[in-house]
């Protein structure tokens, strides 16, 4: 191998080596800041860190192999390699590019601040102020699953007359009734609050949070709440409600309104989703976008978009400063 090769393959390894150890030092800098969470569920943590771990190994052997060659102990790629490929890109606009791809993002991480994402991400995403809408939409297929099975389920009978076959327990046309829970005894709670395959859970719930006499949306279970409040809306209108939040406003809302609500995170923040309930309040424009509110209120109902949403009338509202973790996670034990 020739001394110029050779210095161009130190200088790659070394190239690669810097970019492999400053993505480990910055998950390593993030973790000890108490900033991972900012961009990765709690629950995905472990698996970064350990990625982490696996790139300060790989940089490592890039210095390794660097150190070797310099010393002119290793043996030149080609001579071990039958292959025909160039051990490096020997193009300075192919090596730029390729470098470019992960030094550009490491020196705007390196350069920014950590911050949360808010109200411009959520102007991109759209807030979702229906949080029980994808389990509506799931009773709506199913319903019509069912009607599509009770069609298919028409026969003639000898006498050529129409017969409607009662669909079993385990077909696709179980009915809602069916699959009511026993719960807790209390029969007009359990009326209030039927459930089915998709609701049960939010049933039971939904009494827990009826009998309480503020419900109150913690961070833990955040999503389940706002779900059962929002799939049993009726039940709730008049009843008080806390919640903290984020303030969101758009040109779509009244000047007396604005959206108060939190990212739900499931893996990352690329796929954090935003809800929360809209708020009437008579002095809600003295509150700016991104300001964090402790507020309670009395629960009514709106239309937003053609969807029937909680709407909160304000009573109380406290400035308070951003939640340390300022995201929600879905609780993988309910229901």
């Amino acid at each position: 191998m020739e001394d110029r090769t050779e210095r161009r393959l130190i200088v790659h390894h070394v190239i690669r080596a810097l970019i492999l150890g400053s993505i480990a030092f910055y998950i390593a800098h993030l973790q000890l800041t108490n900033n991972l969470t900012l961009y990765i569920a709690p629950r995905m943590t472990i698996y970064v860190k350990l990625a982490s771990l696996g790139l300060y190994l790989v940089a490592v052997i890039q210095i390794y192999h660097a150190f070797r060659l310099w010393n002119r102990q290793e043996e030149e790629p080609e001579e071990g390699c039958s292959c025909e490929h160039d051990p490096a890109p020997h193009s300075l606009g192919r090596n730029l590019l390729v470098y470019g791809l992960f030094v550009i993002p490491l020196a705007a991480v390196f350069f920014t601040p950590d911050t949360t994402i808010g109200s411009s991400m959520a102007a991109n995403k759209g807030f979702n102020l229906s949080a029980s809408s994808v389990i509506k939409q799931k009773e709506s297929q199913s319903a019509s699953a069912e009607v599509a099975y009770a069609s298919a389920s028409v026969t003639t009978n000898t006498s050529g007359a129409a017969v409607i076959s009662t669909p079993d327990a385990g077909s696709p046309g179980q009915s809602a009734a069916k699959q009511q829970s026993p719960g807790s005894g209390d029969a007009k709670l359990e009326k209030l609050f039927p459930g089915d395959e998709f609701t049960e859970a939010y049933a039971k719930l939904g009494i827990q949070l009826y009998k309480q006499p503020v419900v109150e949306v913690k961070e833990k279970n955040y999503m389940e709440t706002l779900t059962a409040v929002d799939l049993y809306l009726d039940n709730f209108i008049g009843k008080k409600l806390s919640i903290k939040g984020f303030v969101y406003r758009d040109d779509t809302l009244k000047e007396n309104q604005f959206i108060l609500g939190r990212f739900a995170v499931q893996c990352c923040t690329a796929d954090a989703l935003p809800y929360g309930v809209m708020v009437d309040f008579p002095e809600a424009n003295h509150y700016d976008k991104d300001s964090w509110l402790n507020m309670t209120g009395t629960v009514s109902k709106t239309t937003y978009n053609g969807q029937e949403i909680i709407l909160l009338k304000a009573d109380k509202i406290e400035k308070i400063k951003p939640a340390d973790d300022p995201y929600v996670y879905p609780d993988y034990d309910f229901g």
